[in-house]
């Protein structure tokens, strides 16, 4: 990974220094936002838990995404373009088949085995969910053997957004204007446009604002000395801002009021960091941050098998308990726990799937 020079305060550090801070950070952060992502999906967490969630934790992984760009705007278009195909269309095509199947499978066995005798299955469930991963829409049922593939689409375009505007102009302060015009354009076309467009173009044009912001402030993130006092502010703006607001869904292209909404999400978002920086290191949590993309792809059915093994062990069945903040963790906590073997397969046997190499 290629460094940046760090101001005066950090040229005490070694160059070996500063890159080993960055890494452990930035998979600390992504460990903390699987967990938020696994928690927001749960039925088990009240109303208040999950309004703040979504406030911010899908732009926290479009920012983390936006920090960890790097090219040149000399770069070609077609260089980027068969990057972005194995590094995003790869895994999203992949595991979107591997889920499907995985989906497939359970589904047939609770409705023909649990369920006996229950309606025969709508004919279009077998091929929705195919037909929707060429949609790239994670709402009304097309792509629900895995929601969450919404987001690699999305990110997909983003990133050639993104490129874009990266190529087309130089100085931070263009790209920062061009971004606020992304924020009026995709805040807009939330509330007016009556359509929703293959590959969440439109979300894209939300997530590009967070994409951007990122890359802008990488250096000062990477570099700066982190002040916890002055996270905890922003963590306290993040939550007023977010209960002051509607709740927000990504997916579903729903923001509530636009200036509250950015307040929340970027102030979360830096609190977020700044307790990443100055945590001590904890290795689970680097390490299901540093294989976020299998974690988050996987936790559909990582869900499954918990509530296969909750239903044949003490026939519960999380889904229709009553929201409760500790069972939400615990419940998170196991799926987190049982997708650590499918996370080790996957990077020594078929790491091609998640778009690196071995």
């Amino acid at each position: 990974m290629k460094t940046v020079n760090p101001p005066n305060s950090l040229l005490t550090l070694s160059e070996t220094e500063i890159q080993r801070q960055r890494v452990v950070w930035i998979d600390t952060l992504k460990g903390f936002g699987i967990f938020l992502v696994f928690l927001g999906h749960t039925t088990l967490i009240n109303k208040n838990v999950d309004h703040y969630i979504f406030s911010f934790h899908m732009p926290l992984f479009f920012f983390i995404s936006g920090v960890l760009f790097k090219t040149d705007a000399s770069g070609k278009y077609n260089q980027f373009i068969l990057k972005e195909l194995k590094t995003r269309m790869m895994p999203y095509l992949a595991f979107g088949l591997l889920t499907y199947l995985i989906w497939l499978l359970f589904f047939l066995l609770r409705k023909y085995v649990i369920y006996q005798g229950s309606a025969a299955l709508p004919e279009s469930l077998f091929y929705k969910p195919l037909v929707g991963m060429l949609y790239g829409n994670g709402i009304d049922g097309w792509m629900t053997h895995n929601v969450i593939l919404w987001f690699l689409a999305c990110l997909f375009v983003t990133e050639i957004i993104f490129f874009t505007i990266f190529r087309a102009f130089k100085e931070k302060r263009v790209i920062m204007a061009v971004l606020v015009a992304f924020a009026t354009f995709g805040y807009l076309d939330s509330m007016y446009s009556p359509i929703r467009l293959p590959f969440s173009v439109d979300i894209a044009f939300t997530a590009v604002v967070f994409y951007g912001l990122g890359y802008l402030f990488k250096d000062y993130l990477l570099h700066s000395e982190i002040n916890i006092g002055i996270g905890i502010f922003f963590l306290v703006l993040g939550l007023c801002a977010g209960f002051l607001n509607a709740r927000v869904d990504m997916n579903f292209n729903i923001y509530g009021n636009p200036v509250l909404f950015y307040i929340s999400s970027l102030s979360s978002i830096y609190a977020f960091i700044c307790f990443a920086k100055k945590i001590p290191v904890f290795k689970p949590l680097e390490y299901i941050g540093s294989n976020s993309l299998i974690f988050f792809l996987l936790q559909a059915t990582g869900s499954v098998v918990i509530n296969i093994f909750a239903y044949t062990l003490f026939r519960l069945r999380p889904n229709n308990m009553e929201p409760n903040f500790l069972y939400a963790c615990i419940y998170v906590l196991l799926t987190i726990i049982v997708l650590f073997p499918f996370v080790i397969i996957i990077n020594k046997k078929i790491p091609f799937i998640t778009g690196r190499s071995k």
